[in-house]
């Protein structure tokens, strides 16, 4: 059994180019994020994060090509009293609005004891990247009499210095360090394949975080709105541009610009047509890096109303790791190319031709 623990303790490390593995994934409703940190001195105030994902790949043969991933929405942050949760969702501390995503990702470990291990790894907070190491216990592995899946028990803690993520409001009267300690069930989901080395892993969009809004100008005067719906399969790695694809897909149905009456005339025929058709959808054909700090182009068509047009997104990178990347891009379209409106602005309500659209993109692993 003491072996068996060891070897256990040994599944946070790197993910190789290829393996056959199990797969884990943390149960949310087991899984506990609690942090804490002085408070001048006279009490250590505490909360947790309450939705956090998750999966670890064990390869039992291989155990160097194992790895754990942790994303972690900050907004999630909760310690039972409204006002204080307010303050520390603001710019002031996770600043959530901008950063909705923390993530961890293993990158080594060295075995502590019978059932532990000391793991080093890469924790994002406020997109800046700082090393972490966390002490790992396993507390058992085994049926869960409940579910009766195989199950992974943990405990995991460590220290992290918050001023390194750019949060050093009330230092050092509130401390610089911050305790974490977390308990975590993970539930075996099954056999995992890994992508060969010239293959990606796809994105998954987080649509409640991601955004895609549209700008103009009508009768000289700056109108704009949004589409709530939209989905995507995004391959995409920096490096491995001729590896890359996206697909995004757009409910034209789901248009909202604040007020009634504009939303059913952009609804109508002469408009998005959005009953003929309720779908936009955009397919990649090719990517580009540009000039500039992680700037891209990807050029493609656009199928819409009808219509299939080659258009140009720019795009850039403001973090991407193993598990979450967040873009931001823009592109211009003519409606009168996509039979949207009369040619004539006078007949189309003074809507000008050029539309702006800008899209911001949060996703993960």
């Amino acid at each position: 059994m003491k072996k068996l623990l060891i070897f256990l303790a040994l599944f946070i490390l790197n993910i190789g180019s290829s393996f056959s593995a199990d797969l884990y994934k943390l149960d949310p409703m087991h899984t506990n994020l609690v942090w804490s940190a002085s408070h001048f001195g006279f009490s250590r105030p505490s909360g947790k994060f309450t939705d956090v994902d998750g999966k670890i790949i064990i390869d039992e043969r291989n155990p160097q090509n194992s790895s754990v991933e942790v994303l972690i929405r900050t907004n999630s942050i909760k310690t039972g009293f409204d006002k204080f949760d307010t303050h520390l969702k603001s710019s002031d501390f996770l600043d959530c609005e901008k950063f909705p995503i923390a993530v961890f990702k293993s990158t080594s470990v060295r075995p502590s004891g019978s059932s532990g291990a000391k793991v080093n790894g890469i924790l994002t907070i406020k997109e800046i990247a700082q090393p972490i190491t966390l002490d790992v216990k396993i507390n058992k592995i085994g049926k869960n009499p409940i579910t009766q899946k195989k199950t992974l028990g943990m405990t995991i803690s460590g220290t992290l210095k918050r001023s390194l993520y750019n949060i050093k409001y009330g230092i050092p009267g509130i401390s610089d360090e911050v305790k974490i300690e977390i308990e975590s069930e993970a539930t075996y989901e099954g056999g995992y394949q890994g992508n060969s080395k010239d293959s990606i892993d796809p994105w998954q969009i987080i649509s409640d975080k991601s955004k895609l809004d549209f700008s103009t100008y009508q009768n000289g005067s700056s109108v704009s709105g949004s589409f709530k719906k939209f989905k995507g399969n995004i391959i995409f790695d920096p490096n491995k541009l001729d590896k890359s694809s996206v697909e995004i897909e757009v409910d034209t149905t789901s248009i909202d610009l604040g007020f009634v009456e504009a939303i059913e005339t952009l609804k109508n025929s002469a408009w998005l047509a959005t009953d003929s058709y309720p779908k936009a959808v955009f397919k990649s054909e090719k990517f580009v890096a540009l000039p500039g700090k992680n700037n891209f182009s990807t050029k493609g068509n656009l199928q819409l109303k009808g219509k299939n047009v080659p258009i140009e997104i720019i795009f850039n990178l403001k973090a991407i790791n193993q598990t979450y990347a967040h873009a931001l891009g823009t592109l211009t379209i003519k409606r009168t190319d996509f039979n949207i409106g009369d040619k004539n602005i006078n007949k189309a309500n003074g809507v000008a031709e050029l539309v702006t659209v800008s899209f911001e993109i949060h996703a993960k692993k």
